[in-house]
């Protein structure tokens, strides 16, 4: 069987094969739109924004996510990098492997089918990206499907996941460099609400900025990517909440697809309602899901209006 090796020890710096992605989402952020280059180079040029990226290469658990530091550089984290490439590659595998092609084939039992070796890789994944959320391991991100070695079996589910994994560190890049673009570094917060708005206005400008390619090939993948990130986000905890500084990350996910108009039928909505589905097995949280719903639409409203009712509650 075919083997692919992307790993080059003289450019890909890191330790987890995430590594080998750091040119691309690079490349999608700086050529978001044909004028982007040129608002980066106004705000290094004129505002004391930091050219180059500060990338922390910890082998830790994760502590970070990423952030605009007080000296105006942008931070990054490979062990949350690797963690959201596990989030892109479970979610997408998940979903198709697990539903939408049961539900094409009529053959749809509401439960994941573990018996479906993409799908038991996929879970593998997501628990090993989970993990780094309470410790620090390499090796078996080297043993799983990974973007860095891979044979042809495993060639289209990675492929693909690095594509929206690209687009999900281009929505995060760009949410990061909105709060200097839109000077949110100057004028700092003076309320918890205020503090709110100006997250939620990074993530709008940064679906702005991304949507001016939602009519390219890349289209779906740029929308998945979005859902994506954020995604990572609620599964970090079980309480959803953002704390004093940042809405609610389900509160995000959902003004995020609003923001990005899908139609009823777009199966996106479905990745999204995946991702509370994890959220809800990982956590230990009992969710009673409809049985029969219209549309991914449909079943991501409902979804919401469950999980609101267990943050109401709590």
């Amino acid at each position: 069987m075919k083997q692919y090796d992307f790993y080059n020890p003289m450019t890909h710096k890191g330790d987890l094969p995430v590594r080998v992605l750091s040119f691309n989402f690079l490349d999608w952020f700086e050529n978001i739109t044909p004028d982007f280059k040129e608002e980066v180079k106004g705000e290094i040029d004129f505002n004391g924004l930091q050219a180059g990226i500060q990338y922390h290469i910890n082998r830790t658990k994760i502590t970070e996510v990423a952030c605009i530091n007080s000296s105006k550089q942008i931070e990054l984290y490979e062990n949350f990098n690797q963690y959201l490439w596990c989030i892109c590659y479970s979610l997408f595998v998940v979903f198709d492997e697990s539903i939408q092609k049961p539900i094409l084939e009529n053959r749809y039992t509401g439960k994941f089918n573990i018996e479906n070796q993409y799908v038991k890789q996929a879970i593998a994944v997501f628990n090993n990206g989970f993990d780094l959320l309470h410790t620090y391991k390499d090796w078996q991100f080297f043993q799983l499907p990974n973007p860095e070695k891979y044979n042809e079996y495993e060639k289209y589910y990675v492929e693909k996941t690095n594509g929206i994994y690209t687009a999900a560190m281009t929505f995060i890049l760009l949410h990061e460099f909105a709060h200097q673009y839109l000077g949110h570094l100057e004028n700092n917060p003076t309320s918890s609400e205020e503090s709110k708005t100006d997250e939620n206005n990074a993530d709008y400008y940064a679906i702005d900025k991304i949507a001016q390619n939602f009519s390219s090939e890349c289209g779906t993948t740029y929308k998945c990517g979005i859902i994506a990130g954020i995604s990572s986000l609620i599964l970090l905890d079980k309480s959803l909440s953002g704390g004093d500084t940042h809405p609610d990350t389900d509160d995000r996910l959902k003004n995020a697809i609003e923001k990005m108009q899908l139609e009823d039928l777009d199966n996106l909505w479905g990745i999204a309602s995946l991702t509370f589905r994890l959220w809800a097995l990982k956590y230990n949280i009992d969710i009673e899901y409809p049985q029969i719903v219209n549309n991914y639409k449909e079943l991501f409203t409902m979804t919401l209006e469950k999980v609101n009712e267990i943050k109401n509650n709590r």
